[in-house]
């Protein structure tokens, strides 16, 4: 039983938690400090529930002790790899990813293009031989600057960051949205192919403001790889801009992987109907779950 209990050091005053673990014969107490005033009976029992979970061993809240060792072990082995290589070999094999990873994520949204012309356009900088869609070729260009983007970006999880990665998706594609929300242009959006509606322009602003106050409350609290799959489900639910949401979320995904130096994630085009199922979960059921465990296992591959 966790029990609360009020205790002075050097003549302050501050609540903690203890709970009595027995090993043996001897029984030990474990204890965590909460703050200097006793939290409110609601914020109360959920402190206490997080702390016998982390006592268990198991302190996420979609991630088990096995799923732990397996994405801490992957991490590790990626690391390792990654210090066999040179500079130039670093940069080759993140360049791989990215040409893949813009097709992908390209494709997801409804652009028509192959991995063929994805490569022509990024990689050796030509327009392919009767490939007549420049606005197609922009976007590719445009995703290309997106991840390189997050690979430099060191600064806050912000809405400026948010409007900045979508000004860079859409210059010189349509300028009349790039950056902007949908508040600011006061226009709804609808998904095709699913019975979700999301949030009217009116409320957007309340929407991301809710959505940064979560984000400021569970960064610190959520594994990485849970942070990353609630950001991705959270902001593409919210479809703050008019289009270009669902690359904006992924951008974001790998940007939290990025900075924590887990190995980034692509969702293959193959993978379509997995992944608006999963999405589905939450958009219509409220259900993170089955989201979650889909990246999950897309990390792990």
């Amino acid at each position: 039983m966790v029990t609360e209990k009020q205790i002075k050091v050097k003549g302050k005053e501050y609540w903690i938690l203890i709970h009595s673990v027995r090993k043996g014969k001897k029984v030990m107490q474990k204890k965590k400090y909460i703050g200097k005033s006793l939290p409110p009976k609601t914020r109360l029992d959920q402190l206490k529930k997080e702390f016998l979970k982390e006592l268990s061993g198991n302190k996420y809240k979609y991630l088990s002790k096995e799923d732990l060792e397996k994405i801490e072990d992957k991490k590790t082995k990626y690391k390792q790899e990654l210090r066999k290589l040179s500079k130039i070999e670093k940069e080759k094999k993140l360049n791989e990813f990215m040409i893949r990873y813009t097709y992908d994520s390209s494709k997801l949204s409804g652009i028509n293009v192959t991995l063929r012309q994805t490569f022509l356009i990024l990689k050796e900088g030509i327009i392919p031989q009767g490939f007549k869609n420049l606005r197609i070729a922009k976007e590719l260009e445009n995703h290309e600057k997106g991840f390189i983007a997050i690979t430099k970006y060191k600064g806050k999880f912000d809405i400026a960051f948010i409007k900045k990665l979508h000004t860079i998706l859409f210059f010189g594609i349509d300028d009349s949205i790039a950056g902007k929300l949908r508040s600011d242009l006061k226009r709804d959006v609808n998904i095709a192919g699913t019975t979700y509606v999301p949030p009217k322009w009116q409320e957007i602003n309340k929407e991301l403001d809710n959505f940064f106050k979560w984000y400021k409350a569970n960064n610190r609290k959520l594994h990485p790889l849970e942070l990353t799959s609630l950001i991705h489900l959270k902001l593409i639910s919210i479809q703050p801009f008019v289009d270009g949401n669902s690359r904006l979320s992924r951008l974001l995904m790998n940007w939290i992987l990025w900075k924590k130096s887990y190995p980034l994630i692509d969702i293959p085009i193959e993978d379509l109907e997995n992944y608006y199922d999963v999405l589905d979960k939450y958009q219509i059921e409220k259900d993170g779950i089955p989201f979650v465990n889909y990246i999950k296992k897309k990390y792990l591959g």
